[in-house]
């Protein structure tokens, strides 16, 4: 007998509730399977035909639940699906391997710079001894540039990642711990390369001595800090051509005589880019993105 699936006659029956919340509302569809000789097969073969999301006349979206297969003669069966609203657990499926979830943090974080964006004032208490123009350079006192700390964009975020038992092994315990501190070398999860930094990951959960000893996915959570490009940087005199997120810049300063000779000022005169981290394929290490 060919696998045929169809829905039952009468199906569904649903129950509804306050569409202001939705809370507890249910339909459950039936379908009828041919052709099928065991109850896996079955259920797969509904599976692949019931919809994952029901929109009820209301507007209300249920989500695909659970099955309940019953025999009702040879390779013949009754499958109900029921769908109820996102919020009711049954709705959270549990993770399978190859899957993700994130969180983020975009609270600002500070940095110290040495130089302004503009200097919008030069006040002097005597004419006779004008303020100078130090290009930008911040808390000059004479000797040096002490600079200013800012509230600077900063995003970190984490990953929790779930693979399967097998995958979780020493070996790539000590790979993650290896790698930390690294930033990714390719674009990633639309981050350009360098923008991203690896922070370390953290995992907790049964690994299997032997292959099979364990069936349920090993969630592991990567953390990350994330520093945008920059292009163009204007330093005094000096344009920084690029500057990767992570990479450091550092400005080396000379002493000069004002144009007017009255005083001595910093003038920035060498700028330099550091890359200060190693680099690793982020979607190779992970295993995503």
């Amino acid at each position: 007998m060919p696998l045929t699936v169809y829905q039952k006659y009468g199906s569904p029956d649903g129950r509804f509730v306050n569409p202001v919340d939705g809370a507890g509302s249910s339909f459950t569809y039936t379908y009828v399977v041919l052709g099928a000789d065991n109850v896996t097969t079955a259920t797969n073969a509904v599976a692949a035909t019931a919809p994952l999301l029901y929109t009820a006349d209301d507007g209300q979206i249920l989500v695909r639940q659970e099955f309940t297969p019953r025999p009702t003669g040879p390779e013949t069966w009754d499958v109900e699906v029921r769908y109820g609203t996102e919020d009711d657990r049954k709705s959270r499926e549990p993770p399978e391997a190859g899957f993700w979830r994130f969180s983020f943090d975009t609270t600002g974080g500070s940095h110290k710079i040495t130089q302004s964006l503009e200097t919008l004032h030069r006040v002097e208490a005597d004419q006779a001894d004008p303020a100078p123009d130090v290009k930008q350079a911040i808390g000059w006192d004479g000797k040096k540039v002490n600079g200013v700390e800012i509230v600077v964009p900063k995003l970190e975020f984490d990953i929790t990642a779930y693979y399967a038992p097998t995958a979780i092994t020493t070996g790539y315990m000590k790979d993650l711990a290896r790698k930390t501190g690294r930033t990714n070398a390719a674009a990633w999860l639309g981050f350009a390369e360098g923008e991203v930094l690896y922070m370390g990951s953290t995992g907790d959960g049964d690994v299997p001595l032997t292959c099979g000893a364990r069936v349920k996915p090993i969630p592991i959570v990567h953390k990350f800090a994330a520093s945008e490009n920059i292009e163009n940087l204007e330093i005094g005199d000096m344009t920084v051509p690029s500057k990767k997120g992570f990479e450091y810049i550092w400005v080396r300063y000379k002493q000069i005589e004002s144009t007017d000779t009255t005083n001595l000022i910093p003038k920035p005169v060498h700028a330099y880019v550091e890359r200060v981290y190693e680099k690793v394929d982020f979607a190779a290490l992970f295993g995503f993105g």
